[in-house]
Parts: structure tokens; sequence; C-alpha cells
């Protein structure tokens, strides 16, 4: 099968894609045939930054089929189609196979096709638990989302507008119209406006930017005890001082009951996937280069078998 490896540490250049042997499964694992793989900007961090010793298959999201299941295996048959996010340490999500343990995966949204339900995992997490488990998001509260036309952004937006907050946007001002189509409140350039510019306070604000001017622009804006809370850098304690909030920053888990929350907001079609441009495996390293450019409207996808 066709794989695709970081050989050394520091350079898209060390993307290569190379003919490897199949996955064998252990008792409680399955192999999947991998029909869509999403790319996400851990994936050139961990290219360029040296996240795990090389050689290493990339790739956490997977859309497949279930080809093969171990004997321990209660809840999945051959034939299954599944979404899934891929064990962190292991990953090898940007290949024509994999195996991974069910606890990992679910069964794929029945309205989309693989590679926009490959787009679906660790961006959909992410913005689940920063909103909800970190950022305990309710009903009537207002959020500030940055970067919300991202991959994880547009889910953060549609999970906002599903439990019923008022949501302050930030993009570029060609993403300005979409994003309220998608069910912005508010969408606030950020190339032209300062945050405390145009809103204030906010209960909660969902950061996947995290620069210390984003940062101290986030905290002006929360009220009393509101909550910050980072997907990327943790928040600075020299810009906390004097402000009465809780700031956080966390990574996302892989969790099956969530995602499985998910993908039934998905089927009742009250979210949907945005895939910007999908690209072929033997291509990995044009698909990292181009989410490293950071203007992408939602998600990047390799599609490894038409």
């Amino acid at each position: 099968m066709k794989a695709v490896f970081i050989k050394e540490k520091g350079s898209f250049d060390d993307v290569v894609v190379e003919e490897i042997g199949k996955p064998v499964i252990a008792a409680d694992e399955v192999l999947v045939k991998i029909k869509a793989a999403g790319v996400n900007p851990v994936d050139w961090k961990a290219t360029l930054n040296g996240y795990f010793n090389p050689p290493h298959i990339l790739g956490s999201d997977i859309a497949g089929t279930i080809e093969a299941i171990g004997n321990e295996v209660k809840n999945y048959k051959v034939g299954d189609e599944i979404i899934g996010s891929l064990e962190w340490a292991k990953q090898s999500a940007f290949a024509e196979f994999v195996a991974t343990k069910e606890k990992y995966i679910t069964y794929k949204p029945k309205n989309l096709s693989f590679a926009e339900s490959a787009a679906v995992p660790l961006a959909a997490l992410t913005a689940w638990q920063g909103l909800f488990d970190h950022g305990n998001l309710q009903s009537g509260q207002k959020v500030v989302i940055h970067a919300a036309a991202g991959g994880v952004g547009l889910f953060a937006l549609q999970f906002a507008k599903w439990k019923g907050a008022y949501v302050v946007a930030t993009a570029s001002e060609r993403n300005i119209d979409f994003l309220k189509s998608v069910g912005a409140d508010e969408v606030i350039d950020y190339t032209k406006y300062k945050l405390t510019d145009k809103t204030s306070n906010a209960d909660v604000v969902f950061d996947s930017v995290a620069t210390p001017e984003v940062q101290l622009e986030s905290f002006k804006v929360l009220k009393p005890g509101g909550k910050y809370v980072s997907i990327t850098a943790g928040p600075r304690e020299e810009l906390l001082k004097g402000f009465d909030i809780s700031a956080t920053r966390f990574l996302f888990i892989s969790n099956p009951e969530q995602l499985r929350q998910i993908v039934q907001l998905i089927e009742e079609e009250k979210v949907k996937v945005f895939v910007e441009k999908t690209f072929p495996l033997t291509e990995a390293k044009e698909a990292l280069m181009h989410v490293h450019k950071g203007r992408t409207r939602g998600k990047v996808v390799l599609t490894p078998i038409p």
C-alpha cells in the first residue's frame, strides 16, 4: 500500500510517499480501507516542528470501510463505513489502509461523501470540546470565535448557534458574507478593526489564533468570570494580570461518543461540512503546504482511493 511518511524533521521536502505492507491487526483492532483522510494544521506542524520521530506516517482523520476485524471486536463488521480520529501517538491516516482500535471510530454520516466525512473528526471534536467541555457555553450567551472560517472555526460557529448562543466571528473581509450565511450574528474584519472596537461583554472566547495581541484583545472583551479557551498557544500569564476571567489551553481527545453526537447533527442537517479542496494521496506535500498558508475556508482532504 501507499503511505505518506516524514523521513526527516523540519521541511516539507521530507514528506515522501512510499510503498509498504498492509498493517496486521491485533485482536481488538479493525483494518480500515481509507477512502479519504483529513488534513489538519497539526500535520504540517508535525512535519516542520518534529512532534514525532521519523519515519512516521502522518494523519489523524479517516473515513473508509472496514476490511477486516479482530476476534475481540464487538461493534463493527466487515463492510461498515466509518470515520474516526486515530490514536495520537500512532496516527497513520495518510495511507491506503490503517489498523485501529474500535474505540477511535464511529459510523460515517449517511448523508456525506467519504471526502466530506474525513473533514469531520479532529476539527469537530476540537470545536465541541472547546466550547462545551472547557468553555461551558450555554444558550443565550455571547461567544467570540476567532478564525471562524477555518476548519475548526466553522464547526465552532455552527455548534454555538445550535446551542443557542450569540456568535461574534472574526475573519478577513472575503469571508464576512460567507460566515453570515453560515449563521454568525456579527463578523469582525480583523484586518481593519480591533476586537475591542467592535464587541464586549462576551461569556466565552474560542481562540485558534492566540498571538499575544489576539489574546490581550480577547481578555479585554470578556465579562468578569468569562472563559477564554485556546487551541494553540497557552494563555500568557503576564497578559492575564488584572482580568477576572478563566483561561485555558487544551488539546482535543478522540471521543467516539461525542463524535456520534456530531454525526447525528450532521445527519439531521443542523451542521454542514465544508471541504475547500481535495488532493490525491500522492500530493500530500502540496496539501500540507496549502494548509500551512492558513487561508483555507473549511477543510482540506486527501483522497487515497478515487
